[in-house]
């Protein structure tokens, strides 16, 4: 006899590791991402996936892509590595596809904008995820050739 799976009646409710307060840190990242998440609830559209005081590592979801964006403030990072230099901080972001291609065990990606934590990265960074998401367009008409 078989016997049937035991299956709770309601969905399972992930705990995150962190908590979306830490990005109060991050007051301009915070502004920005609410500038990309609909209604500006970037609780519902953010996942922070590691945290070190004033460094910060976190994902946001497409249908086919997952975009994690790393930020650094200023001043964080090893002094020795920038004497005679000022630490502007860091911004940047990686783009990985959700789901392998058929017979692949990997999933593609690649690098995006980055370069200082500031308003101007962080436009390059939204440019290029918007060109990520950007597809083909099938041009059936009679002037297809005319290019």
């Amino acid at each position: 006899m078989i016997k049937a799976l035991n299956v709770p009646d309601k969905a399972y409710k992930s705990i995150p590791k962190y908590k979306l307060e830490l990005l109060k840190e991050f007051p301009d990242l915070l502004k920005w991402l609410g500038s990309i998440s609909r209604f500006s609830k970037v609780e519902d559209f953010v996942y922070i996936s590691d945290y070190k005081k004033g460094k910060i590592q976190l994902k946001i979801f497409t249908k086919d892509h997952s975009y994690a964006i790393s930020a650094v403030l200023a001043g964080i990072r090893d002094k020795k590595r920038f004497e005679g230099r000022e630490d502007n901080g860091y911004l940047g972001c990686i783009a990985n596809t959700r789901k392998p291609r058929a017979s692949e065990d990997w999933n593609r990606g690649n690098d995006l904008a980055d370069g200082d934590y500031s308003e101007k990265t962080w436009q390059e960074i939204k440019d290029d995820i918007l060109a990520y998401e950007l597809v083909k367009v099938v041009r059936n008409s009679p002037d297809k050739d005319d290019r």
